[in-house]
């Protein structure tokens, strides 16, 4: 039972600390994985669908819903692969990089010092929890 009380705080952490920075951008008319999706897109030169899905740790339909989102507001544009005519090319477009410059100081990985969930923690137990997490998602990957 320790395990599923366990795994069930973990989770609500996560959940939380998601939906207080979705809620800060409410107001922009993004959800928090468009955000980031852009924020990868930025990065590279263009991204495939299936990479995208991964990222998000969703299935392929999921992201492909995102990435319609995204297209229909203009952010992102989605081509054939030159090289795989099976393959579409995600990329960012002027629009989607003015979006993200709209959203500076707003939600996301880079604002953990608004809202950090682990603010309550000293370097050491910041340390302790990443190492022991980090064990964790080993032994879940062998």
């Amino acid at each position: 039972m320790i395990k599923l009380h366990l795994m069930n705080k973990m989770g609500r952490v996560y959940l939380t600390w998601t939906r207080k920075l979705q809620r800060e951008l409410v107001p922009h008319k993004i959800t928090l994985k468009q955000q980031f999706v852009l924020r990868q897109l930025k990065r590279e030169a263009y991204l495939y669908p299936y990479q995208i899905a991964e990222m998000l740790y969703c299935d392929r339909p999921t992201a492909s819903v995102i990435i319609k989102n995204l297209q229909k507001n203009g952010w992102v544009t989605k081509e054939k692969d030159p090289m795989n005519a099976k393959q579409f090319m995600v990329s960012i477009t002027d629009e989607g990089l003015n979006k993200l410059e709209t959203l500076k100081g707003i939600s996301g990985p880079g604002d953990l010092d608004r809202f950090d969930p682990l603010k309550c923690l000293t370097e050491k137990e910041r340390e302790q929890l990443d190492s022991l997490i980090e064990k964790v998602l080993n032994h879940m990957q062998d």
